[in-house]
């Protein structure tokens, strides 16, 4: 005997649904984190970006004194201290700064720079200079510049150079 075919639907489990709903989450989870870690690397290259802007700025303030022999006058004694304008405690407050850039920068306090006179008066120049000890003495001085807009979220950079200057004996 044959039994007859019966046109009534199945009932459904809902197995379908409860696994596409757990391949959402995942892509809904894998989603969030890989959106979170491209955050986390575009934060790493601000603050990096905004590190090397301040060497920068603050290495080319030093270099700016150091190429002006009127940055590195040879007056005074030994923690003779000559800054940019608007830094207190200084003998003089009047580097000469030609860079445009750089004076701007100054005028809106967010670089400054100290040359200070280091060791004694006068001392014979170092042999590694190769000039002659009779007609020359020497003169040195440390430079310290700061670039400063951490208010601003931009970093903090610190540079300090050293200088000898050769003074012709009278």
């Amino acid at each position: 005997m044959i039994k007859p075919i019966k046109n009534r639907p199945h009932e459904q489990q809902g197995a379908i649904l409860i696994v596409a709903l757990m391949f959402l989450i995942a892509i809904t989870l894998y989603t969030l984190s890989s959106m979170r870690s491209s955050n986390i690397g575009l934060f790493l290259a601000q603050n990096e970006e905004s590190r090397v802007a301040a060497e920068q700025a603050a290495q080319a303030l030093a270099d700016s004194i150091v190429a002006s022999p009127a940055s590195t006058p040879v007056v005074g004694q030994s923690g003779f201290l000559a800054c940019t304008a608007g830094i207190s405690g200084c003998n003089r407050n009047d580097l000469p700064i030609t860079n445009a850039v750089l004076a701007s920068e100054i005028a809106a306090n967010h670089l400054y720079a100290q040359v200070e006179r280091t060791g004694a008066e006068f001392s014979p120049p170092p042999r590694a200079v190769e000039t002659s000890i009779d007609k020359f003495t020497s003169a040195s001085f440390r430079v310290t510049t700061t670039y400063d807009r951490m208010g601003e979220g931009l970093g903090r950079e610190q540079v300090t150079e050293g200088v000898l200057v050769l003074v012709p004996k009278q």
